[in-house]
């Protein structure tokens, strides 16, 4: 536990000292999750599966990262530091959340990482040079009654209200104002999130930021008025801030913004980050084109319906013609002494199946590299009475932030004799 962050690795069990509120914090998060995904023993120990990000409720935070080092010596500050990096790299290249936008690298020699606080300060710094540039202004119809005459006179409320008052007239106007929807989503969440982060230069950087959000104001914040904003040419400039703070606000929920005692998440199914992450990674090989979680049917009941279908992670096309179906798994293959020890019997039979049902010959089963061990691809053919179908076992480098060196590698080890 780091500067009251309490950080664990993804499926790893991790003796921490909770007080008996935290303690009932991790309570509630297990009643939100569900039990399959936290455990909590009587020593201590604390475990979260299936996911990474971060989660909390009043002053409890607690950061899930991958767990990518298990037998490599690496702990404490530095595996802390270098799993942030590839949960970064991971977020970055999938474009996971389309709305985070992340930027190659965020600021480093950090020896505590908080990922809440990076993504506070990304919102910061957005909010700074998005309205440090052009600020956000919207024709508003107003009515009002009022001594001087503007835009058009109600005549007949003029005359039901105003009957002793000569001096006043109902008028209707349209005003330029800084006071928006928009910008007052923008400015209600940067003062809720400058309440809630313990970041020194973050507190810092939304104040400076707000400063050119002073016509706005703080507003009660629903669903139903964020989904009612619409842009046009007009405004596009300020979608993407817009997006960030609806953002937070669905993690935070409605609830959230009234006490301390909330929960605010962003927790994300390791397993699914990393098949966004392989899938980007293929659709930009040139060439190629990739297609994510396809589902074909291949069992029908007597009356028609689907029975049985499959879903692959990843098709990859060549010339409209597949050349590959790949499965992304994240877990340690394990690989010792020139062989891969912890394959699944399951996951080859899932792979051949797929080949059997698509009609292709060329599948991998593609793991991170964890470790930092160097893990040839190992390649398996898997024999039935209809021919033969080649299996590929390979892991990916998710600590490594050069892309085109992974997609390199992809190339060359999976669609090589495909691009022949």
């Amino acid at each position: 536990m780091s500067g009251g962050v309490i950080t664990l690795f993804e499926d790893r069990k991790t003796k921490v000292n909770l007080s008996h509120s935290q303690i009932n914090d991790i309570l509630f998060f297990k009643n939100l999750l569900g039990s399959q995904c936290i455990s909590l023993d009587y020593d201590g120990s604390l475990q979260i599966m299936h996911y990474v990000g971060f989660i909390s409720r009043g002053t409890t935070r607690v950061q899930i990262l991958p767990k990518i080092y298990e037998n490599a010596g690496i702990s404490g500050t530095v595996e802390i530091r270098e799993s942030t990096k590839v949960l970064y790299n991971l977020l970055r290249v999938s474009n996971y959340n389309k709305v985070l936008h992340l930027p190659e690298s965020f600021k480093s020699g950090l020896e505590e990482i908080d990922l809440l606080e990076i993504f506070i300060g990304i919102f910061a710094d957005r909010v700074f040079r998005t309205y440090s540039t052009k600020m956000n202004r919207e024709y508003l119809e107003i009515e009002e009654n009022s001594a001087f005459v503007k835009g058009k006179i109600s005549f007949p409320k003029t005359m039901k209200h105003n009957l002793l008052r000569k001096d006043l007239h109902y008028v209707n106007y349209q005003s330029f104002e800084h006071d928006n929807v928009i910008n007052n989503v923008v400015k209600t969440v940067a003062i809720r999130l400058m309440e809630y982060t313990r970041d020194a230069e973050n507190k810092k950087n939304l104040k400076k930021a707000m400063m050119f959000l002073d016509d706005a104001k703080q507003i009660e914040l629903s669903l139903s008025l964020i989904q009612s904003v619409k842009f046009t040419r007009l405004n596009m400039e300020f979608e993407s801030v817009f997006n960030m703070a609806k953002m937070f606000y669905l993690n935070l929920q409605p609830e959230n913004f009234a006490g301390d005692e909330s929960v605010f998440s962003f927790l994300i199914p390791v397993n699914d980050l990393y098949e966004h992450y392989l899938y980007k990674l293929f659709s930009e090989i040139d060439g190629y084109q990739a297609k994510h979680e396809d589902v074909r049917s291949f069992a029908r009941a007597e009356d028609g319906r689907n029975v049985l279908r499959v879903k692959p992670d990843i098709l990859v096309f060549k010339d409209n013609a597949i050349a590959l179906v790949a499965d992304a798994k994240y877990k340690n293959p394990c690989f010792n002494k020139g062989l891969y020890t912890n394959i699944s019997r399951d996951d080859i039979y899932q792979v051949f199946a797929y080949s059997k049902v698509y009609g292709v010959q060329k599948t991998a089963l593609i793991y991170p590299l964890f470790d930092d061990i160097p893990s040839p691809i190992c390649r398996v053919v898997l024999k039935d009475n209809d021919g033969e179908v080649e299996l590929n076992i390979l892991c990916v480098d998710i600590k490594n932030n050069n892309i085109e060196e992974v997609k390199s590698q992809l190339k060359a080890e999976l669609l090589q004799e495909s691009s022949e």
